[in-house]
C-alpha cells in the first residue's frame, strides 16, 4: 500500500483526530493548572487540583473539607494572586469541590490485639454469672479467642 493512501497516525502533529484534539485539551488543562498552582499557597497548591472555570468562577478540587475551608477563607488572596496573569483577569470567585483522592497503595492488614488468658478467664466468668443466655453464650464465644498456650 503506498504511503500516501495510509491513514495518518492518531498521535502525529499534523493530524487533527479526535485523540489529537484530546491530547491538546490535556495539554492545555495542564498548563492552565500549573498557573493556578502558582498562584495558590504554598499549603494550598500541594493538594489542590484544577477543576474547571466558568463564567468568571474558578473552580478547585481538594480532597477533604478542612482544605476546602482553607480556600473559602482566602479566597480574596487567591483571585487577587491570579488576577496578575492575563489568562485570569476575569476571575471572580474561586469555589472549591471536595473531591477525595483515591489512594492506590493497598491496605495493609493490621495486626489484631491477642486476648490474654486473664481476660479470657474473665470474660467466661461474667459469661456463667449473666442469666441472659444469648449475652452468655456471646462472652463464651469471644473468651475462646484467646491465644492457646499462655
Amino acid at each position: 500500500m503506498p504511503r500516501e493512501n495510509r491513514p495518518a497516525h492518531p498521535l502525529d502533529s499534523g493530524s487533527e483526530g479526535p485523540l489529537s484534539r484530546l491530547l491538546k485539551q490535556a495539554e492545555q488543562h495542564r498548563r492552565v493548572e500549573t498557573g493556578i498552582l502558582e498562584a495558590l499557597p504554598g499549603n494550598l497548591a500541594e493538594c489542590c487540583r484544577f477543576g474547571g472555570y466558568a463564567n468568571g468562577e474558578l473552580t478547585l478540587l481538594v480532597p477533604d473539607s478542612t482544605r476546602a475551608s482553607q480556600v473559602r477563607f482566602q479566597q480574596r488572596r487567591i483571585v487577587q494572586n491570579l488576577r496578575q496573569d492575563e489568562r485570569f483577569s476575569q476571575v471572580w470567585r474561586v469555589r472549591a469541590r471536595v473531591q477525595p483522592w483515591h489512594d492506590p497503595r493497598p491496605r495493609t492488614a493490621r495486626d489484631r490485639p491477642e486476648m490474654t488468658a486473664e481476660n479470657a478467664e474473665l470474660l467466661r466468668e461474667v459469661a456463667e454469672e449473666t442469666e441472659d443466655s444469648g449475652l452468655s453464650g456471646v462472652l463464651r464465644r469471644l473468651s475462646s479467642h484467646a491465644r492457646k498456650g499462655q
